[in-house]
């Protein structure tokens, strides 16, 4: 619990998270406390809990391990069951098909609720990027205009990560031509898009429409199947992207992101071990800033760059019950409220689009991600990036002088 009320009020109103979300798996250190300390965070005996940061002298006290709560714990994904049927490929049912059949069970397993927005000013915060934010609101409590947590490049405040999920063909095809391609040209937007291996071809030729204009791509699974995560699938995939040119040393650094963000420990260490220039994934929605991806609590070189913007589709059918011509607004609404709140904090704007006609390619959508590109140009304070080179920025090769995090 945090303890000064101003302070609590302060992180929620930031965050819209209280202190009592988060559980701290840490070590604690020998503490005496004097009676002019100023207890800011305790555990959660309340008063008489022990004392877990403290100002003394207007100097800040962690009093536990800060390291290991950069420690993400997370479960292998659920094998669907479609996923059993031998030779069945999800992907080879009709979009006309299956894209109304999935929207049509996320709507019912959503709660269609109207006044859903509010869930998406709460920011997806690991453990350790709340004790970042707590100190860092502790140490600024007095300016007029804090500084940010998280340092971007140029000075700017906060950076947007725009990535792109091509679920079938259909997107090689049009090249050019295709409506959210020519929507992020339209803003002069470079970004990263995710293909699978099977649709790439042995060299560049399909994808250099994307390349030559400075965008990058990326690992999106073989061909789109949701065995991916599971043995001995898992095997067979990664030995087909070591071998690809996705792991040739000019693209460098390669990302991925899974299908249907099915994932599992075995999948990864498969990576880390194998795929010496994988170095980056987005497959996760915990944490508003990079951090390094762990599996079977081992640490490897991946390094996560989570979404934390709502994706269109997903929004679409989480808000059923709103009728149709109104819903695409609701979208955007969702979609900006959660950018103002990373904004705020100095976190990564990332946000996931599908270059698919049943998907961010409807008018309605496609319009969407037109209007929230123009916010996202209309605040200077944002800078801009692929995600090689958030990678980049962050990666650990940087000098400490350059840390993008806080102490």
């Amino acid at each position: 619990m945090i303890v000064r009320k101003s302070l609590d009020d302060r992180f929620t109103w930031l965050t819209g998270r209280k202190a009592q979300d988060f559980v701290l798996r840490t070590k604690l250190f020998e503490f005496n406390l004097r009676t002019t300390d100023d207890v800011i965070l305790r555990d959660s005996m309340g008063n008489e809990g022990f004392p877990l940061i403290v100002l003394r002298d207007e100097e800040v006290l962690v009093n536990f391990d800060i390291h290991a709560t950069q420690s993400f714990e997370w479960k292998d994904s659920k094998r669907p069951i479609y996923t059993y049927i031998p030779g069945f490929n999800i992907q080879t049912v009709p979009p006309v098909v299956r894209r109304p059949l999935s929207n049509f069970i996320q709507a019912r397993c959503s709660s269609g609720n109207a006044g859903g927005i509010e869930q998406y000013l709460q920011l997806p915060l690991t453990n350790f990027e709340f004790v970042v934010l707590l100190c860092n609101l502790i140490l600024t409590a007095n300016e007029e205009e804090p500084t940010p947590a998280f340092q971007w490049p140029d000075g700017k405040r906060a950076v947007f990560v725009p990535f792109h999920d091509v679920d079938t063909g259909g997107f090689l095809k049009r090249g050019e031509r295709d409506p959210l391609f020519l929507v992020e040209q339209k803003h002069r937007i470079r970004s990263t898009w995710f293909v699978p291996t099977a649709f790439l071809g042995e060299t560049k030729e399909r994808v250099a429409f994307l390349l030559k204009l400075g965008n990058e791509v990326g690992w999106h699974g073989h061909n789109h199947d949701h065995r991916l995560p599971f043995s001995p699938f898992a095997e067979q995939r990664v030995n087909i992207l070591k071998n690809s040119w996705l792991c040739e040393s000019d693209n460098y650094p390669a990302g991925m992101r899974t299908p249907k963000l099915l994932k599992s420990n075995h999948l990864f260490d498969l990576l880390d071990r194998n795929c010496s220039r994988l170095l980056y994934d987005t497959s996760f929605l915990q944490g508003i800033v990079p951090y390094d991806l762990c599996t079977n609590g081992r640490k490897t070189k991946i390094l996560e760059i989570p979404i934390t913007v709502p994706t269109d589709i997903v929004v679409w059918n989480a808000l059923a019950g709103i009728p149709s011509a109104r819903r695409a607004e609701k979208v955007l609404e969702a979609q900006i409220s959660r950018t103002k709140k990373l904004i705020e904090v100095g976190g990564v704007i990332s946000i996931v689009t599908h270059p698919e006609r049943e998907l961010s390619e409807r008018p309605e959508l496609l319009n969407v991600y037109d209007q929230y590109l123009s916010y996202i140009k209309s605040r200077p304070e944002v800078g801009i990036m692929t995600g090689g080179e958030l990678f980049k920025y962050w990666s650990k090769d940087r000098t400490q002088a350059d840390s993008p995090v806080l102490g």
